[in-house]
């Protein structure tokens, strides 16, 4: 099968019940015949023609053909500045708006989900102060008072958060997951960039979110939390509706490679099935499995909580 065949192969795939005839006439402005004589294979796709294709579909043309183990990534906006997270939460937003309204997340949250630090509240600013003051150098280190959110990534993060909010979601957590902001407040709070009442207040909003989180349990049908303790997460997350796939694979603090690759995406399904069928379902597991595990959360808020206030009556 030559690389024209592959690409009309994969366009298909991702069209669903479309014609491919009427596809190419309207991409490539191009007659009904012209486009059946592509099809066909009795004229060739010019150059051009090729690449819009290309650029249209997401289909990279140096991976059209039979050799395995080659992967073809985008990489998402490098991250130091707060013009530079503008235009990555821009990114993530063009990346993810494909998926609506009918998408699907898999999300393996290794931290809090990244679309639960969007929200514009005290705990939004400090996880991206957090995520900004470890990818700065070290003399660009400032206090978290000094951090300010700019407009604009606070307008990004808004449109972000409710392609979220509007999927079916499948969330894996261990005890990393909360435990990795804990763990940042309470760097930060002894290190001195951190105030007490800055911090007291972060603890107050993370348990605002658990008890959202425990809302959504049992109001919402389309949000699934599965629970492990022994499964390692690594916040890959696996988007998907009836004709797209994406995978999203952190490689730095929060920057993310992402890929179309259908072999990939569909050893990334099965993994990602399999983590399901092992982790606890807390939608379906029993109330004593369910209020333990929100307890098990809140008490640990409430350590921090505990050890803050007594550092301040020392």
């Amino acid at each position: 099968m030559n690389r024209q065949d592959l690409l009309l192969q994969s366009i298909r795939k991702k069209i669903g019940d479309r014609s491919l005839h009427d596809v190419l006439s309207e991409i490539l402005a191009i007659s009904y015949d012209a486009a059946h004589r592509r099809i066909s294979g009795k004229s060739k796709l010019t150059l051009e023609e090729a690449l819009t294709l290309s650029q249209y579909f997401s289909i990279p043309l140096d991976q059209l053909h039979s050799k395995s183990g080659l992967l073809h990534c985008k990489k998402s906006v490098s991250v130091t500045s707060q013009t530079e997270l503008a235009s990555y939460i821009q990114q993530a937003v063009s990346d993810l708006q494909a998926f609506q309204p009918q998408g699907t997340f898999y999300y393996s949250a290794k931290d809090i989900p990244l679309f639960y630090t969007l929200g514009g509240n005290l705990l939004t600013k400090f996880k991206w102060y957090v995520w900004l003051n470890l990818l700065a150098k070290p003399e660009e280190s400032k206090a978290f008072h000094q951090f300010y959110l700019t407009a604009s990534v606070a307008e990004q993060a808004q449109h972000l958060q409710q392609i979220y909010a509007k999927a079916t979601v499948h969330e894996l957590w261990n005890d990393s997951t909360l435990n990795s902001t804990l763990f940042q407040i309470d760097y930060y709070y002894e290190s001195g960039l951190l105030q007490a009442n800055e911090a007291l207040l972060l603890l107050a909003d993370l348990l605002q979110l658990v008890q959202d989180i425990e809302r959504k349990l049992n109001e919402e049908s389309t949000y699934f939390l599965y629970y492990h303790e022994l499964l390692l997460m690594n916040n890959n997350v696996l988007v998907e509706n009836e004709r797209l796939r994406k995978l999203f694979v952190p490689y730095t603090m929060i920057s993310y490679l992402v890929t179309e690759d259908e072999q990939t995406l569909i050893e990334a399904k099965t993994y990602f099935q399999r983590l399901l069928q092992n982790a606890k379902c807390l939608n379906t597991a029993g109330p004593k499995d369910r209020l333990q595990f929100f307890a098990k959360k809140k008490q640990r808020i409430q350590f921090y909580h505990q050890k803050i206030k007594e550092s301040i009556q020392e």
